[in-house]
């Protein structure tokens, strides 16, 4: 950051904190001493000085909020302003900085091969969980028609050029139409939600695990379950990466960047429970992030969630939860079990104080891989 701005945001603060201490001294004098507060019984003068402290609190985060504002309207503020490649960089954390980037940033041809698998192993998840509900009976013709009745009512609305689209653009395309049929069946037929979608995710992801297995059979060897929980982290990991780079190799992300756990929760997570004092064991759960950047069915996955539908497209989420799951041995709730959670967090790597200027640039997967 340059000395003028430094010197600049000091004497902003300087102002504003001459501001909250005018504001201080002028509300405790006008203070009502009749304001509510929850806490004990005070006395009328500390009642107006508290009252005074808020004011002037709020004061100096109005006027620093509206400074920011027309900072960023106006183009200051750059150096604050410039685009962090990994949101953990933010807030001086030195152990979230380590991180692993993609070995290249050149993206890979679209593969369309996997694309229309990824697709089709879709279809069969939603319509076996669908069976599994005893729901009436949805076959895979009905299915495919309503889908291509989806596209023909939202075609033309989606693609705002009429440019010919590309052929990620025409993937994205086809996952919205795909997955706003589901939610729209799911929604008539007043399907048990969270049951479905847990079971549907984890058969999906299976299943395109299982496809990018036989296109990338570098894959598997770093599957390899392990009882020791340390050689079964660093498998997780690997896995992390090389999912990682089986969606940039196959133009289905631009880039990607994983955090590097730190040592210390690398031994808390690999050591020997601990009892707590009840004599219950205490174990650590050791959690990870990866950025994706570019991911081609970003628009779809907004789209959806703008409309209200939970179900959507996450196959990066999906890839690593299931791959990574493998690296552990046992089932949910067995002796010495490791369960891997993912959620999925849409973010905006570059900070500005207007919200109408957030544009989604990173999907952030929080990985956490617990000890049950």
């Amino acid at each position: 950051m340059r000395h003028g701005e430094i010197g600049g945001r000091q004497s902003r603060r300087a102002v504003l904190a001459a501001i909250a201490s005018s504001a201080t001294l002028f509300t405790a004098t006008s203070a009502s001493a009749s304001e509510d507060f929850d806490d004990a019984p005070l006395s009328d003068l500390a009642r107006q000085i508290r009252t005074g402290v808020v004011r002037g609190a709020r004061l100096v985060d109005k006027a620093d909020k509206t400074w920011e504002r027309f900072s960023d309207d106006r183009g200051l503020g750059a150096a604050r302003n410039r685009p962090k490649r990994n949101v953990l960089d933010a807030g001086g954390n030195q152990v979230a900085k380590e991180v692993v980037r993609s070995p290249t940033s050149e993206v890979g041809e679209f593969d369309e091969a996997f694309a229309a698998g990824a697709l089709q192993e879709c279809d069969e998840a939603f319509l076996s969980c669908l069976k599994a509900q005893a729901q009436p009976s949805m076959t895979p013709g009905r299915l495919m028609q309503q889908i291509e009745d989806t596209k023909s009512l939202v075609r033309k609305s989606f693609f705002a050029s009429s440019a010919p689209p590309s052929r990620q653009e025409q993937f994205n395309f086809e996952c919205y139409a795909h997955y706003r049929t589901y939610n729209e069946i799911l929604v008539q037929q007043r399907v048990n939600f969270l049951p479905f979608r847990r079971d549907f995710e984890s058969l999906a992801g299976r299943g395109l695990l299982r496809l990018a297995e036989a296109q990338q059979p570098s894959l598997r060897p770093t599957m390899r379950p392990s009882a020791d929980l340390a050689e079964g982290l660093r498998a997780a990991l690997a896995v992390t990466d090389a999912v990682a780079d089986f969606l940039q190799t196959r133009g289905l992300a631009s880039s990607w960047e994983r955090s590097v756990p730190s040592d210390e929760d690398v031994d808390d997570f690999a050591s020997p429970a601990a009892p707590s004092a009840d004599g219950v064991s205490v174990s650590s759960d050791l959690p990870y992030s990866l950025a994706l950047y570019g991911d081609a069915t970003l628009d779809s996955q907004l789209l959806l969630q703008e409309l209200g539908y939970r179900l959507y497209p996450s196959f990066g989420r999906w890839l690593v939860r299931e791959g990574a799951s493998r690296c552990f041995p046992g089932g949910a709730g067995g002796e010495g079990a490791v369960s891997v959670q993912c959620d999925d967090y849409y973010m905006d790597t570059a900070y500005n104080s207007n919200p109408d200027l957030f544009e989604v640039r990173q999907v952030l997967l929080n990985i956490v891989i617990q000890r049950d």
